[in-house]
């Protein structure tokens, strides 16, 4: 039972010929290109049975025999798959369920209702070109695929690249891709063939992804608990790319930014400063920025506000007119290989972990969060004389030292440091939830001032928010020194 790792890139139609070409090919070939022609088809039940199981079952005609192939359980993060398979040499064109014998799987393929309703329901027709490489010590196979997805009267064109690890590190996958991208503009493609066929018999509704647990444990090594984070990290920021594209729902771009901030803060827990990567985390942020921005003011501002039906209106459509520009700006810089370049780049960073000789896990996340909280408890003095930048700052740092500890939560697991942990993450969530409202009424001051100078229809919009962000300032302002003073009071569990 293999577990399939490989890295799925897609390539458009007129960069297939500088592929072919590529340096790196010609430098790692270990042998000659092989092309074929593979015919896949794809079984299920018509209600997808096997697919609700999570399992896909696949029987191939290549180079004129037939293979079965079974796989189950797989997840994908930065374009990297990995699932596991089960694949044989069969006799003929049609499932043998003689050779599917795991017992994880003979539940599933011995029930003989489901057999007889298994079916052919997607075919994908293609021409593949194989490259074996000796990629530092590591056995790559770099496939090319360009052909057709076939799904009863549908067809669609299917052309991506597959970085197949037969033997070494998964790093290097990454590595290898980076020096295909600097040449060649690869898109992640975290979508397998057997996922772009059921699309065809299943509708998937993109749903916002929020920020879920690393899965950290007290025996992890740094090493592990630093890809844990990273991994979920990149998760959520992919997870709601689509929806964030789309520009239906202002949850997918909010989600995105917060998958950042969580990965900035996590890169810093674990002492990574990298300024290339910062400036690129930092320039994805500022594309989601304004759109976000603007997405607040159509839908949370301009609404809470007491405006006659026509004023309402009439700020509605300007500002609705400047929140498609934004999502318009926002997918061309999602659709830009400088931001495949960074999900790459971080897949390589995670999947080669820490450097040896890195502290243990427990004084990792303890120094860490000592000094944040020091420098939070220090940014804080006379906070009834903070600037509006001071108090963003001290929200900035309120905010980190929150995502630290939800992450290392599960290294304070007894009943003391448990619950110091709690109360403090809650006194942390009351502090930035102020703090943020006092920086969104600032940033939406701004923004409101500035669109008004070029658009007419908010001019009479602009004082009547002024009143109501004076009042809100006001209120939370005053709300702050007793949430400043409940999160001293907290105890530390480190």
């Amino acid at each position: 039972m293999p577990n399939e790792i490989e890295l799925k890139l897609r390539i458009a139609k007129e960069d297939i010929p500088h592929l072919r070409r590529h340096a790196a090919i010609r430098k790692y070939l270990t042998g000659k290109a092989i092309t074929r022609r593979l015919v896949s088809t794809y079984y299920d039940t018509p209600d997808l049975q096997l697919f609700d199981q999570r399992v896909s079952l696949r029987v191939r005609r290549m180079s004129g025999g037939w293979f079965q192939a079974v796989k189950a359980a797989g997840h994908s993060l930065a374009g990297l798959h990995q699932r596991l398979e089960w694949e044989d040499i069969i006799s003929k064109g049609e499932p043998d369920y003689t050779k599917i014998t795991d017992s994880s799987l003979t539940p599933i393929f011995d029930d003989p209702v489901l057999r007889q309703g298994l079916q052919p329901i997607f075919t994908t027709d293609m021409r593949r070109t194989e490259w074996q490489l000796d990629y530092q010590g590591s056995h790559i196979e770099l496939s090319l695929d360009d052909g057709l997805l076939i799904a009863d009267k549908h067809q669609e064109p299917l052309i991506e690249i597959e970085l197949e690890l037969k033997d070494g590190k998964v790093e290097h996958l990454f590595a290898l891709a980076l020096e295909l991208q600097s040449d060649i503009a690869l898109t992640i493609e975290n979508v397998s063939k057997a996922q772009r066929g059921y699309a065809y018999y299943r509708h998937f509704p993109q749903q916002p992804s929020k920020a879920k647990p690393a899965g950290l444990a007290a025996t992890d090594n740094p090493g592990d608990a630093f890809a844990k984070a990273g991994w979920e990290c990149l998760r959520q920021l992919q997870s709601n790319q689509a929806i964030a594209m789309q520009g239906d729902d202002p949850e997918g771009v909010h989600q995105m930014r917060v998958a950042l901030r969580r990965l900035k803060a996590s890169l810093k827990a674990f002492g990574i400063n990298n300024d290339a990567i910062n400036d690129e985390i930092n320039w994805l942020n500022s594309v989601l920025a304004k759109a976000r921005d603007l997405d607040v003011l159509l839908h949370e501002t301009i609404p809470s506000l007491k405006l006659s039906t026509d004023v309402l209106h009439k700020a509605q459509a300007h500002v609705s007119s400047a929140q498609k520009r934004a999502y318009s700006t926002l997918r061309n810089g999602l659709r830009q290989p400088r931001y495949q370049h960074l999900l790459l780049t971080l897949g390589y960073l995670f999947a080669c972990g820490l450097p040896i000789g890195h502290p243990n896990l427990s004084r990792t996340a303890s120094s860490h969060l000592q000094r944040t909280y020091k420098k939070l408890l220090k940014q804080g003095k006379q906070l009834d004389k903070l600037t509006i930048e001071q108090r963003h700052q001290l929200r900035i740092l309120a905010r980190r030292l929150r995502y630290v500890l939800e992450l290392f939560i599960p290294l304070y697991q007894g009943k003391k440091p448990g619950k110091q942990a709690a109360k403090l993450l809650s006194t942390l969530s009351g502090l930035q939830a102020n703090l943020g409202t006092l920086n969104d009424t600032a940033v939406t001051s701004q923004t409101l001032e500035r669109m008004s100078k070029r658009n007419p229809g908010l001019v009479p919009v602009l004082p009547i928010w002024q009143q109501a962000a004076r009042k809100r300032e006001k209120r939370h302002t005053a709300d702050l020194p007793n949430l400043w003073k409940a999160f001293k009071k907290a105890s530390t569990p480190w």
